[in-house]
């Protein structure tokens, strides 16, 4: 090894790498290989464990051996001790995975999968995947792409809607590993989920039963200059507030359209003005409630119909 790596005192006087306390791939009289790191701490492995997951490791234990034959056959690799531990806990058995960071992950993924052609971690990937995808779906998304694991990226890209994607402010470095036509293909996605979105607020045709409802019912506050084709076909006065709440959540959409629109502070607006009308305040808690779960309903809807292809 090619620096001093300090011993434990424990009863086997182990030599372990100094960047962990105690790992698995210790020196051990049983193991026949050393993959040995580009900083030169070295991992005691079985070649059959690496041989029955990577054929690429398998091949490379059928090259030829330098004379003379060491005790262990040693692996010289590029990855540099904290990289190669965090990528064998992925798979070793014995081991469990530690994954601090989604940049962590996107490096153990490129190590096992691109480099390596361990296909076996893809199910353990992708699940540590999903624990990033509200908080970081452009950086899943470009993971995802890159593997070609589209149902991943989809429900990465779904997520993505939630905030809008915007070209006046710095860029951000999930596009340091993304294509310019993957991003511009998220980017198409964003504009069609966006305009289908905001067309449920512009039409009520999909409004259910609209005589029940007070905001077309109501005739004690102001209504819209235009009449509102509704799901029965014919056209009615709209309460003004009610339409003010559509404007604005079709504008918020159209930046945002995965937003949940449950809570949006445009519902306690409308709600404030409506509780103006002496005869809109008494049905508009419950009415309007259902009428914005209504919506979200048809925004899914309407976002599920929008393709994502690769």
């Amino acid at each position: 090894m090619s620096e001093s790596i300090p011993k434990p005192e424990t009863e086997n006087d182990l030599d372990v790498p100094a960047f962990v306390l105690a790992h698995p791939f210790v020196k051990s009289t049983d193991a026949d290989t050393i993959l040995r790191s580009s900083d030169g701490v070295d991992f005691y492995v079985y070649k059959a464990i690496l041989s029955l997951v990577s054929p690429v490791f398998q091949t490379m234990f059928m090259l030829p051996q330098p004379e003379p034959n060491p005790p262990i056959p040693v692996v010289d690799l590029q990855e540099d001790s904290a990289l190669l531990d965090k990528a064998l806990r992925f798979f070793y058995p014995g081991t469990q995975s530690v994954v601090a960071i989604v940049d962590d992950l996107r490096d153990i993924i490129e190590v096992l999968v691109s480099k390596y052609d361990i296909q076996s971690v893809v199910a353990t990937a992708t699940q540590h995947l999903l624990k990033y995808v509200e908080a970081k779906p452009l950086a899943v998304y470009s993971i995802a792409v890159a593997h070609r694991w589209d149902e991943m990226a989809i429900m990465a890209a779904k997520q993505s809607l939630k905030s809008p994607l915007q070209i006046d402010a710095e860029a951000p470095p999930e596009l340091n590993h993304l294509t310019a036509v993957m991003y511009h293909k998220l980017l198409h996605y964003h504009h069609r989920c966006s305009v289908a979105a905001k067309y449920q607020t512009q039409s009520l045709r999909h409004v259910p039963y609209p005589n029940e409802y007070v905001r077309f019912r109501c005739t004690s506050c102001a209504s819209d200059s235009l009449n509102w084709y509704l799901s029965d076909g014919e056209a009615y006065p709209v309460r003004l507030w009610f339409i003010e709440y559509l404007k604005s959540m079709g504008e918020i959409l159209a930046r945002t359209p995965g937003i949940d629109i449950h809570t949006h502070k445009s519902v306690y607006e409308a709600l404030k003005k409506a509780t103006k009308c002496a005869t809109c305040k008494g049905m508009v808690f419950d009415q309007f409630s259902d009428f914005v779960s209504h919506l979200a309903s048809e925004i899914e809807k309407a976002i599920d119909e929008v393709e994502l292809k690769f």
